[in-house]
């Protein structure tokens, strides 16, 4: 055989495989899914790698063969290129038009504002509605220990890591996504003086979030906040009882028993966030507490008193003592007005 003859030999191997290869990616391409004529909603989350993509589709009956849906986003170079979001697909796809459908973008951002002073559950109840999430899966995850681990600082609850403030979700992402956009915030908003400052204090960030909380659902008065943090510093130092109201109502928040009052009865029961029978904080935050709560936590304003009462005259404002009789007399002035 000459070496001409070898030559054209070679050339027209190389023109089949080329010739294969053409029609092997064209096929796998023009692949058609006929599933019937029904559109299939499907949700791709952020972060989603090819081959959750491919699982997706193929639990959905969009796709009957997951290995030529990802040789074609191979051979189109789109493996990279997929796009988070809520898809309607028509039926009838090749899996050049479903790549084309998910190389465009299809996010649904929802912006959602969470206020300070919620606690978990309302949290979650907003996220559950305004995301399309499972309430309950939201609930359990907030004693998951690799959410938890997020946070780290010794937090046994995410109550009072949901920190408050605007975001803008993308419709789709899972609840434990959505949840780790929270959490990395909160860390982002912890500043390394916050962290100094807490060691200073000998207090642990669990427990100044807490004292936070307290401090948060007590008043939203900003000229009392710091104030009041100081009247539980010297309470916690005087290893005094808190005597916490929004204590006591979160713990019947969590039994099932809140009504709207709060009775003597309930200041009797043996619950650990009951601070008029246990000293010191209660076991986690009772809410999720913004940046001015949290910065009178840890800078409370050097004060005398031990005590504080609302004056219930819609100012919300609170009256302050330093004595047990001056206190007495602040409740019989204000809180007992009218009765």
């Amino acid at each position: 055989m000459t070496f001409k003859s070898k030559l054209l030999i070679i050339a027209g191997i190389a023109i089949a495989l080329v010739f294969i290869t053409w029609v092997s990616a064209y096929l796998i391409l023009n692949n058609t899914y006929n599933r019937g004529d029904k559109q299939v909603r499907i949700i791709i989350p952020q972060g989603a790698a090819l081959g959750e993509i491919a699982d997706s589709l193929y639990a959905q009956g969009v796709i009957y063969n997951k290995t030529s849906f990802k040789m074609a986003a191979w051979l189109s170079g789109k493996t990279r290129q997929l796009f988070p979001g809520t898809y309607y697909f028509p039926p009838h796809l090749t899996n050049k038009a479903l790549l084309r459908l998910l190389t465009t973008v299809h996010l649904q951002e929802v912006t959602i504002t969470i206020p300070e002073g919620l606690r978990s559950d309302e949290i979650t109840s907003i996220l559950s509605e305004k995301l399309e999430l499972d309430s309950a899966e939201l609930s359990r995850l907030m004693t998951d220990s690799t959410l938890l681990a997020i946070v780290d600082h010794g937090f046994v609850h995410l109550e009072g890591t949901l920190f408050p403030d605007t975001y803008r979700f993308v419709k789709g992402e899972s609840a434990r996504r959505t949840l780790e956009r929270l959490l990395r915030h909160f860390n982002n908003q912890l500043q390394p003086e916050w962290l100094e400052r807490a060691d200073d204090l000998g207090m642990t960030i669990p427990e100044i979030i807490t004292l936070a909380s307290l401090v948060e659902k007590e008043t939203a008065n900003p000229a009392e906040r710091h104030l009041i943090a100081g009247v539980y510093h010297n309470r916690l130092r005087q290893r005094m009882l808190l005597n916490c109201d929004p204590t006591l109502i979160y713990a019947l928040v969590q039994m099932g028993e809140w009504d709207g009052d709060l009775k003597l009865k309930h200041k009797e029961m043996g619950n650990p966030y009951n601070t008029y029978r246990y000293r010191g904080l209660p076991p986690t935050p009772i809410a999720n507490p913004g940046s001015a709560s949290i910065k009178a936590a840890l800078y409370p304003e050097e004060t005398p008193y031990f005590y504080f009462v609302g004056k219930n005259d819609g100012s919300g404002k609170h009256a302050f003592s330093i004595t047990l009789r001056e206190h007495i007399n602040n409740v019989n002035r204000y809180q007992r007005r009218g009765q």
